[in-house]
């Protein structure tokens, strides 16, 4: 017989994204499942769509936003609770599964019982052929994660059965051994967002349970989704959180200030550059990890919404005048292409280069796009950052326009002029960011050291404090 399995899916306000989802499993070719879909109080008419939708599913309907992770639990404690399963399937409602994607991950859970929990190898849905992340890598030294096989092409690992033991697998799509969550709980609420499922997967190979990817399992899920106010304030958050429970002495001062450099450089670099609202999301961040604020986020809608730089100005300098323009991609994938395209309508023979951290550059070899160009701020050395300067200062590019509106690259400053690209009113606005305004960068750089010093030691108070109390659990 075939092992029991809960699908557990959590959507708010998503509602085309979570009916391509229970379209994609109306599909699949593994039958014993049950379908848990779990609304975090959307305001939309998700709630109509989902209950009139073909595939019979278990709707839970949440008072208040849970975000993921409280999402995610509400199916989990009903599923073990209610139903008679071998397995929990945890899926973002904007993947979609192939076919045989839950058959391949119970063969694999069924090969080898020390393993608590599968994930899937993650594909880019404009380009199936293209590994977005096979689970990831935890990098104590700068504080960060790291996709495993980022922008790797699929057709090398496709049909080998191949099944890697990773640090974290991501909660987009992750099976669950059920006796997994009486060895070590739930997911961690306090997260809301981010870092929840890395903190999960990291309790269970503490368990002794192993942590798997299985590069036969396909799931479509894109990652260019960029930055907002917001999701800078769990990340910052949520790391402090997350290795403050994990470690302690050295290793965790280490990292420590290894994120408080990086956050401090940005609040100082947002600030002046006018985006106000963004500096002041991550210094909440970090007085509410030592305040010991967690869960979501106070915000309203307004807040969701990208600021604008105040030195923006309206363009008055048409596109046309673009010759070879350099597009910072910091924004979501859709408004990369969405700028692309907006500048080759109005400039057809303007050559375009889009520049990108080197793990996502692969992602932009789309139509209209004449080359590309990447970069690693947090891990070139000064000789490789010098080089690549040189590169954008003596590059030729009469113009850099930046497609999202939170961060401004540094490199942006070498640029005679920039702009940055407004999706929704499909217009461009000129902004005060050039070689004359350079000076932010290294000023922004030091009040970063400035601030490590100011809270460093009130940030491994409460470290201390968060890893005493995980320890006597």
């Amino acid at each position: 017989m075939q092992p029991c399995v809960s699908i557990v899916v959590v959507t708010w306000n998503s509602r085309d994204c979570v009916l391509n989802m229970l379209d994609s499993l109306r599909t699949i070719s593994y039958r014993n499942v049950h379908v848990i879909v779990v609304d975090n109080a959307s305001t939309d008419d998700s709630l109509t769509v989902i209950r009139q939708h073909p595939l019979q599913v278990i709707l839970l309907e949440n008072r208040e936003n849970l975000g993921g992770s409280g999402g995610f639990n509400a199916g989990i404690k009903y599923a073990l609770k209610e139903l008679d399963q071998d397995y929990i399937w945890l899926l973002d409602n904007d993947a979609e599964v192939s076919v045989d994607t839950l058959e391949s991950m119970i063969r694999v859970m069924e090969r080898d019982h020390s393993i608590g929990i599968v994930g899937s190898c993650v594909l880019s849905p404009e380009d199936h052929d293209l590994i977005v992340e096979a689970g990831g890598r935890i990098d104590i030294n700068k504080g960060v994660w790291m996709p495993h096989r980022r922008y790797e092409r699929y057709e090398h690992s496709s049909g080998k059965g191949l099944v890697e033991d990773v640090d974290y697998v991501p909660a987009c799509s992750a099976l669950i051994r059920t006796e997994a969550f009486q060895r070590i709980g739930l997911l961690d609420e306090r997260f809301f967002l981010h870092w929840d499922d890395i903190d999960f997967c990291v309790r269970m190979r503490r368990s002794g349970m192993r942590v798997v990817t299985a590069l036969d399992a396909k799931v479509y899920h894109g990652a260019e989704k960029g930055y907002s106010s917001v999701t800078l304030y769990y990340d910052f958050r949520n790391a402090l959180l997350f290795f403050s429970k994990h470690f302690h002495g050295v290793g965790f001062i280490r990292v420590a200030i290894a994120i408080l450099k990086k956050y401090m450089s940005s609040y100082g670099y947002l600030w002046l550059l006018g985006k106000r609202r963004s500096a002041s999301y991550l210094l909440s961040g970090l007085k509410h990890f030592m305040s010991g604020r967690y869960g979501r986020a106070s915000v309203t809608p307004a807040d969701l919404l990208q600021d604008s730089s105040r030195s923006a100005l309206i363009c008055t300098e048409r596109p046309t005048e673009f010759k070879r323009v350099v597009v910072f991609a910091v924004g979501s994938f859709e408004t990369v292409v969405a700028t692309v395209l907006a500048i080759r309508a109005t400039s057809p023979g303007c050559r375009i280069v889009v520049a990108a951290a080197s793990d996502r550059i692969a992602a932009y070899r789309i139509p209209g796009v004449d080359d590309l160009f990447g970069y690693n701020l947090s891990c070139d050395g000064m000789a490789r950052k010098l080089a690549t300067a040189a590169k954008f200062l003596f590059g030729g590019y009469d113009a850099g326009v930046t497609a999202g509106s939170v961060f401004m690259v540094p490199y942006s400053f070498l640029i005679r002029r920039n702009f940055e690209y407004h999706v929704a009113e499909e217009s461009f606005s000129r902004i005060g960011v050039s070689r004359r305004s350079l000076w932010k960068i290294p000023a922004s750089m030091l009040a970063g050291w400035l601030m490590l010093a100011w809270y460093i030691l009130p940030v491994l108070v409460v470290a201390r404090s968060n890893y005493c109390t995980r320890k006597s659990q």
